[in-house]
């Protein structure tokens, strides 16, 4: 319709309103029931509040000592103040093998030339692992999807979340390049822990589906927390919130688990709990298999075909003298098609492109009418002139 000579402004704030929404929205935040949904005992989230580095070393040190399988930084190490607690980071990272730093990437709209834009100091990182965390969103606060693999600098890259359930299953990455897909949809469905989220719209039935520790709750009692707590599992270290009882907006976003997915609501998910989503989904080979354009097109047309032969019936009938007849119809379709993507999605965990087929039902009758008092006449004339 932007196409067309005349004023389209109107139709702004309807299109902006449908590009950030999704049927994961409707399907995960009102369908699915995170009660039943199982607790990941194989993931640790540590808050780091406001970055210490003394605290983050004396972290790393425990750490390694207690045989965590993969350490994630969700932090940016850029600035060097060269005091004794950057030495002291800097000697704990070093004694650590099983280490990944997230980094950012950048990439030129319209190019696709992608280069390390923000990223740890070579002090502190060396020759330990990079991953990027960036996260795919259409608006910057809505997460949806992620890259797990991206070039950059012309090299390839592995996401934050493959890269540390590289390092814990092996199995992984080799399965991730089976799948040759260039952004997966994650399959949101573990909700933000702390004390602070214990609140609608992020979590207001108080499920707890990761453990999560604020770093000084870890050093103050170290003991509380013995040997095997920590061994033989992802730990992610990143910011969510300066104490327990914040609700800081710092590095957080809307997901299709937000409770309140319409109107103006607050970002329900700090990125370090996303990539623990992602890492659950790789590890549990829990993806959403997205059905091709090619089947939603012939879908749509064949939805197509259904209704322009009910019209026609309905038209012998002189139905159409009252248009309610018509809208009834595109009603029940609109909520049958709704209920058919949500349980794909919930049940199946396939997407089905649920906007593309309902412009299909919406736009039926008035396709039927213009075949019919347009271009029937000229296919008639067509195909009388073929057969003859």
């Amino acid at each position: 319709m932007h196409h067309l000579p005349v004023n389209q402004l109107f139709i702004d704030p309807f299109s902006e309103a449908i590009k950030s929404h999704d049927i994961m929205d409707v399907a995960f935040s009102k369908f699915r029931d995170k009660r039943k949904v199982s607790f990941d005992s194989r993931i640790v989230i540590i808050n780091s509040g406001i970055t210490d580095r003394a605290k983050l070393a004396k972290t790393i040190d425990i750490l390694n000592s207690r045989k965590a399988a993969a350490i994630g930084i969700d932090l940016i190490l850029d600035t060097l103040y060269n005091t004794q607690e950057d030495s002291m980071l800097q000697q704990a990272i070093s004694k650590t093998n099983n280490i990944v730093f997230g980094y950012i990437f950048y990439e030129k709209k319209g190019s696709h030339n992608s280069f390390k834009a923000l990223g740890s100091n070579d002090f502190f990182i060396q020759d330990k692992t990079e991953a990027y965390v960036n996260l795919g969103t259409n608006d910057g606060f809505s997460v949806r999807a992620f890259e797990p693999v991206h070039h950059v600098g012309g090299s390839e890259n592995f996401s934050f979340g493959l890269q540390l359930s590289a390092l814990y299953d092996s199995t992984a990455l080799p399965f991730i390049h089976k799948r040759h897909i260039e952004k997966e949809w994650i399959n949101f469905k573990r909700v933000q822990p702390g004390y602070s989220s214990m609140a609608y719209p992020i979590n207001h039935d108080g499920v707890v589906h990761y453990n999560m520790i604020h770093i000084d709750q870890l050093l103050n009692d170290t003991m509380q927390y013995d040997s095997t707590y920590f061994a033989n599992k992802i730990v992610l270290i990143g910011f969510c919130g300066e104490t327990e009882q914040a609700l800081s907006m710092k590095d957080r976003y809307f997901t299709p688990l937000n409770e309140e997915y319409t109107g103006r609501s607050i970002p329900d998910m700090h990125g370090v709990t996303i990539h623990a989503n992602i890492i659950s989904m790789i590890l549990d080979r829990d993806f959403i298999c997205e059905v091709s354009h090619f089947r939603i097109y012939l879908y749509s047309f064949l939805l197509y075909l259904f209704n322009y032969f009910v019209y026609r019936r309905m038209e012998r009938h002189n139905f159409f003298r009252s248009m309610p007849f018509i809208r009834l119809i595109q009603i029940l379709e609109f909520f049958i098609l709704l209920m058919i993507c949500v349980l794909l999605l919930l049940s199946f965990s396939i997407k089905l492109g649920f906007v593309f087929i309902v412009t299909t039902v919406i736009l039926s009758y008035e396709l039927f009418e213009l075949y019919e008092h347009k271009f029937k006449p000229y296919v008639q004339r067509k195909l009388d002139a073929f057969l003859n």
